[in-house]
């Protein structure tokens, strides 16, 4: 989604309307509509002005994804003192301790102990971290992974853990021209990722800390998500979120679930993204955060940066559309994935009440991706 449509979004988020905003902001209506149909855009300065009339921050802005804002706290949060308390309970010769941008879930911090430098992340479940734990350990010697040190559990029963730092910026952090050196390296490592083969016996689908996934095929792990033994999508507030969007994405990935055929499944990162790989120079020297790891179909991998079609990764996804999207078949395992990452993310914020991202977006999403042809789905 481009910054234009995260301003429509956002405005119609809070319910108001092109001459409202044009008045509170002393400029035109048609100057408003530009902005929103990205015909030319504002200034970084008049963009702040907007986030502010919508109380938003300006990441939610240029992610190009919305905080959802969950029942649940966005981050830990816990203080500085609290921070370093933890950090040198582990380290007591910790120094030079800098907070990092995290997750949506986590704290990050980077800090020195004697010539070694590492990372500490609070927040976030147990599980995740270990099974990232898991993935270091079996593919460190494949990829560019953080080497995990320890997981602990804190008295207040949050847990944290300490890894390698890796040296090198998240490409979210990186102008246009830097993103675009960097993106063969990037194709590299996802073609390093499908290139390791995982045995049948493991299972498919997201797998757990031990390496274990419950789906005995490719095809059950898609088609899982219209399956009424695991998700209830009756209980979908039809207020908040429109069912039949639901229903005719359901009907969609239904009718072309019959050219989902794996052979053997591959490792997938399974959340590709501007926050979850590190760049040093043109090349990518860190992919972290694989909570939501699982084995599967490389294309998924793929569809989840389509789906997203985050504005600061442009480049990759042209890169991507052009090597991927070259056949009717390829195009329609995407389209089929797309929808199911879509269908996922809704269920979780809407229906499991986990943190995620803006719902209206993603139905808005979903809607585009339905109607359109398969090879016009991004």
């Amino acid at each position: 989604m481009n910054v234009g449509e995260q301003l429509r979004l956002m405005r119609k988020n809070v319910g108001l309307t092109q001459e409202s905003v044009a008045e509170i902001m002393n400029i035109t209506r048609q100057t408003l509509s530009n902005w929103e149909r990205g015909i030319n855009l504002p200034d970084i300065y008049t963009v702040a002005r907007l986030a502010t009339v919508y109380n938003i921050s300006l990441d939610e802005v240029f992610l190009g994804k919305t905080f959802f804002k969950g029942g649940q706290n966005m981050k830990t949060n816990y203080g500085d003192a609290q921070i370093e308390n933890l950090i040198k309970k582990h380290y007591p010769d910790a120094q030079k301790i800098q907070i990092l941008s995290g997750g949506l879930v986590s704290q990050t911090f980077s800090f020195q102990s004697g010539a070694k430098k590492f990372i500490f992340q609070a927040g976030g479940k147990k599980e995740a971290y270990e099974k990232e734990r898991y993935v270091s350990q079996q593919y460190k010697e494949h990829l560019p992974v953080r080497i995990i040190h320890g997981i602990y559990t804190n008295d207040d029963g949050r847990a944290y853990c300490f890894s390698d730092y890796i040296e090198g910026c998240k490409i979210f952090d990186l102008d246009q021209q830097a993103l675009s050196d960097v993106v063969p390296s990037i194709l590299e490592l996802l073609a390093r990722i499908a290139s390791i083969e995982i045995s049948e016996s493991l299972g498919y689908g997201w797998f757990d800390e031990t390496g274990l996934a419950c789906f005995t095929s490719w095809k059950d792990f898609i088609s899982s998500v219209y399956n009424d033994d695991m998700y209830n999508w009756n209980k979908l507030d039809s207020k908040k979120v429109d069912f039949g969007i639901i229903q005719n994405a359901i009907a969609a990935l239904r009718e072309n679930i019959d050219f989902i055929k794996l052979e053997r499944p591959c490792l997938l990162h399974g959340d590709i993204g501007s926050y979850n790989l590190l760049a040093d120079g043109t090349k990518i020297s860190g992919a972290i955060d694989w909570s939501l790891s699982l084995y599967g179909d490389p294309l998924y991998e793929v569809a989840n940066v389509l789906f997203w079609n985050e504005d600061k990764l442009q480049p990759l996804v042209s890169a991507l559309k052009k090597q991927y999207m070259n056949d009717d078949l390829s195009r329609k395992k995407l389209k089929c994935y797309i929808i199911r990452i879509g269908l996922e993310e809704i269920y979780n914020t809407a229906v499991r009440g986990e943190i995620g991202y803006d719902d209206s977006w993603i139905m808005n999403r979903l809607s585009e991706v339905i109607m359109a042809n398969d090879s016009d789905i991004v």
